[in-house]
This record gives C-alpha cells, sequence and structure tokens, in this order.
C-alpha cells in the first residue's frame, strides 16, 4: 500500500474549508489536539501539529494553490524534519459542490520510506484509520 485516498462532504464554504487546513488557529484544534503552527502559507512553510498522545509532527509546505490546493510533506512520529526516507506527501484538493465542499486528502510514499516493509504496511495502515479519524473531527468542527 503506497497511497490513502480519502474524499469527505463537508456543508460548509470552500473558504471555511480552506482556513481550516491552513489556519494554525484551526489545526491545533481538529487535527492537532495540543496545538500547531504555521510559518508561512507558501511553499517551505513549515506546519507543526502536536497532539498529547503521539508528539509533534513536522510538515513542510510543498504547493500552494489559494482555497484549491494544497500540499505538505511530513515525517509524522518518524523523525523531527522531513527528509527523503522518513516523509509522506499529503495533498489536499477542495472543489466547491452544492451546499459545501468536496475534500480530497491523499496521502503517498509510504513504499519509500526507509523501512522494513511490514513497518511501511503498518504505518500506512495506520494512517488509513487516522485520516478516517483526523476527517470526521474536520467534518464535524466546520458543520457544527
Amino acid at each position: 500500500m503506497d497511497r490513502i485516498e480519502r474524499d469527505v462532504l463537508i456543508n460548509a464554504s470552500q473558504q471555511r474549508v480552506w482556513a481550516a487546513l491552513t489556519s494554525a488557529e484551526h489545526l491545533g484544534t481538529w487535527f492537532g489536539d495540543a496545538g500547531a503552527t504555521v510559518s508561512e502559507l507558501e511553499p517551505g512553510g513549515e506546519v507543526t501539529l502536536t497532539w498529547t498522545e503521539h508528539g509533534t509532527g513536522r510538515a513542510i509546505i510543498e504547493k500552494v494553490e489559494p482555497e484549491s490546493f494544497f500540499s505538505w510533506r511530513w515525517s509524522g512520529p518518524l523523525g523531527p524534519d522531513p527528509v527523503p526516507g522518513n516523509a509522506t506527501l499529503v495533498e489536499f484538493t477542495l472543489t466547491p459542490v452544492d451546499g459545501g465542499t468536496l475534500l480530497q486528502v491523499v496521502e503517498s510514499g509510504f513504499t519509500q520510506l526507509d523501512l522494513p516493509s511490514e513497518d511501511q504496511e503498518r504505518y500506512a495502515s495506520g494512517n488509513v484509520d487516522g485520516w478516517g479519524h483526523e476527517l470526521d473531527e474536520l467534518r464535524e468542527y466546520l458543520e457544527k
């Protein structure tokens, strides 16, 4: 497994979904339960996400197309810095639909991690569950 894809329909405007994905104030509420930071919303900018149970993960922004596409490389629990061998690519695509926004999240690159194949699979499998949980939290956060 090298790729996780999740689609979620959110009853919120594309602008609100974008803000929830790219603003530290929002990311630290629905994604990282112990806070978040965003240095600059541009390629090379840094995002940190902190969880009480899992520590802090760091991401480097790859691409920004305002209100439609956002991507980062992140190391999650694999190391402090997202570098080749310990980082996956996460892509967020926002599409307006009647009454809300369709958000597609794709995480890829698990087979290029410097881990034995069984650990790559375990990490990917854990992220399948993780994205399901996190995207449910995002939808609830934006729809309340």
